[in-house]
């Protein structure tokens, strides 16, 4: 078996997710984009966390718990979550929702992968990593991260 970086592994997944997303020829290409860079999110979110930062979502979720009115129910960082976690399986045993109930969603897919992007790509910017980390992460992905696309 071969041993990963996850850091290395999520930089190769937000690379694919942006070519996925730059080149999109259908609403499934910006879904797959959705997909791959909701899981770059899961694993740097956790590691910006833990350094002390901030993750997007959760700065969203504050901004949102801020601004709630209050009888509004209050957010959280899965309410930015909703449309990726509903492409990511279906069903909530938590809930008491069927798999076979829930097969619909409604989203909006290009504005979606253009938010994980965009929050992956903050998130990644944050982290800090070791040069031999930086440097096995590879050149076209440090310039998409040093570029000033924005996705949405």
């Amino acid at each position: 078996m071969k041993a990963y970086n996850k850091i290395v592994v999520a930089s190769q997944l937000f690379e694919r997710a942006h070519d996925m997303f730059e080149s999109a020829e259908s609403d499934t290409d910006y879904a797959c984009s959705r997909l791959i860079a909701g899981a770059v999110v899961g694993i740097i979110a956790p590691v910006l966390k833990e350094q002390g930062g901030h993750p997007m979502h959760d700065l969203l979720a504050r901004i949102a718990n801020a601004t709630a009115e209050p009888n509004d129910e209050k957010y959280c960082a899965g309410f930015f979550r909703a449309a990726y976690n509903s492409l990511k399986h279906s069903g909530s045993n938590r809930k008491g929702i069927k798999p076979s109930e829930d097969l619909e969603f409604e989203a909006d897919v290009k504005r979606e992968a253009a938010h994980m992007l965009d929050v992956a790509k903050a998130d990644f910017s944050e982290i800090r990593v070791s040069t031999d980390v930086r440097n096995m992460c590879g050149e076209s992905f440090i310039a998409v991260l040093e570029s000033d696309r924005e996705y949405a």
